[in-house]
């Protein structure tokens, strides 16, 4: 005999399965913000800048920043955006470089430590090759000598990197230890990656 359904028996249903109800509301609200991750539109690699801070930033100003770049002079973008990451030596150091083994990011700020055991892994685009932005140096009178590192594997001398000393403005915005600005190889964005570095060098060379 089936037991009747009443305001009693319902209780006493509740009052000892009420855990089964809360498991289904996680799981479902779990399962659509799985499906939300999984299909949420994200602007493809040559639709984006990310500049990646290894230090410390004004999350504020730099978004503002970047935000104003992408609607004067870089308008084909879809989203311009910083990103800080932790410089603890330890999990920072960890999550830098799987961000830059699976190629995230376009433009980096990052701590001379950092940037010499990067560079000499070949982990950074030639500088030297973007006639633009050695011609901005070039005319302002400014040596980037320290931005030359040898490739270990290779044995080539490359500018790996422009150094933050030679760019008062960005202070405001962003440091490292020693900082220098560099754009990683494998991003598969260079020619907007090199535009950003290009622009960002051109307003920072002013205090």
């Amino acid at each position: 005999m089936k037991t009747p359904i009443n305001s009693r028996t319902l209780k006493q249903h509740l009052t000892y399965s009420w855990w089964k109800y809360l498991l289904v509301a996680v799981l479902a609200f779990g399962l659509v913000d799985l499906l939300y991750s999984v299909t949420a539109y994200r602007s493809p690699a040559d639709k984006r800048v990310e500049f990646y801070v290894y230090g410390q930033m004004d999350q504020e100003k730099l978004t503002a920043y970047m935000e104003n770049i992408r609607k004067t002079e870089m308008e084909d973008m879809e989203v311009m955006t910083p990103l800080q990451l932790l410089d603890d030596g330890y999990y920072g150091s960890m999550q830098l470089m799987t961000y830059m083994a699976v190629g995230e990011g376009d433009v980096y700020l990052l701590p001379r430590d950092e940037f010499v055991t990067g560079a000499s892994g070949g982990s950074f685009l030639p500088l030297e090759e973007d006639k633009e932005l050695m011609a901005l140096f070039d005319a302002a009178g400014i040596s980037l000598q320290n931005g030359w590192r040898k490739n270990t594997e290779t044995g080539e001398n490359h500018l790996c990197g422009i150094p933050q000393n030679k760019l008062p403005g960005l202070s405001r915005y962003a440091k490292a230890t020693d900082g220098y600005l560099c754009a990683i190889v494998n991003g598969g964005n260079d020619a907007n990656a090199l535009k950003f570095l290009r622009i960002l060098c051109r307003d920072m060379l002013k205090e």
